[in-house]
């Protein structure tokens, strides 16, 4: 079943990009009662961050293409994936248990998804100014540094700002006295400068390298699977074109 909804993902999807990527991972999951990979999951097949992730759903579900049911773990120790169905064109209430309602991309329930995404990712950032704030060489000003670091992640990865921030803390010629407070470095995009060193420069081009062709490699694959697994085409009779004796 899985392959039958990815078909129609192929066929008839709007979403461009990592979103199209990540709505064929969901698809490949699909059964009759929905898909329920974890984030972690699809951001491993799409490679990209659970972030990044989390934003391409909401941009499925707010063009219609998405439905999502968050799942609430019995305890907070606890986690259970949340339950997808892929809601394309040609994808069926019978194969994807998808309501008319959620086909059309109901507004309210858009509103909702977005708010309960949105808390997601302040969780992610939360997790992510943690690394950043252990890596950083002095420590002042927490709240400051991490308003500094929400924005701060709209104009860069946080990839980019952890290297950077790496980088400034092993520079040898940055004097402990004269080390900038962390708002003030993420204010001034100070990750850049890190980013002209050579060394640093190229692990992130290696990485971002990385990143494309195993984007380029899983389309590629996707659109294999999808090829093999369409029908070849009929004549006028109804019979394949390579069977039928009256054609032939």
């Amino acid at each position: 079943m899985s392959i039958e909804v990815m078909n129609q993902v192929w066929r008839h999807s709007r979403a461009t990009g990592r979103a199209r990527l990540t709505l064929l991972a969901i698809a490949d999951h699909q059964g009759e009662i929905g898909a329920w990979p974890s984030v972690e999951t699809l951001a491993k097949m799409v490679n990209a961050s659970t972030r990044s992730v989390q934003r391409d759903i909401a941009d499925l579900v707010a063009i219609g293409e998405l439905r999502v049911e968050f799942q609430n773990a019995p305890t907070k120790s606890q986690y259970k994936s949340n339950l997808y169905w892929v809601t394309v064109a040609g994808v069926t209430d019978s194969t994807s248990g998808v309501t008319d309602e959620a086909t059309r991309g109901d507004n309210v329930g858009v509103q909702n998804l977005n708010r309960t995404l949105n808390k997601n990712i302040k969780e992610q950032e939360k997790k992510q100014f943690e690394e950043f704030w252990k890596e950083y060489p002095v420590k002042n000003d927490r709240p400051k540094a991490f308003k500094a670091f929400q924005k701060a992640l709209m104009r860069a990865s946080f990839e980019d700002i952890l290297a950077g921030a790496i980088a400034y803390r092993n520079d040898p010629t940055r004097e402990a006295k004269f080390t900038r407070w962390p708002a003030t470095w993420l204010n001034n995009d100070s990750w850049e400068n890190a980013a002209t060193k050579p060394e640093v420069r190229e692990a992130i081009e290696k990485r971002r390298e990385r990143e494309q062709q195993a984007t380029a490699r899983m389309l590629a694959e996707q659109e294999k699977a999808r090829t093999a697994s369409t029908p070849p085409p009929k004549c006028e009779h109804g019979e394949s074109i390579a069977r039928c004796k009256r054609c032939l």
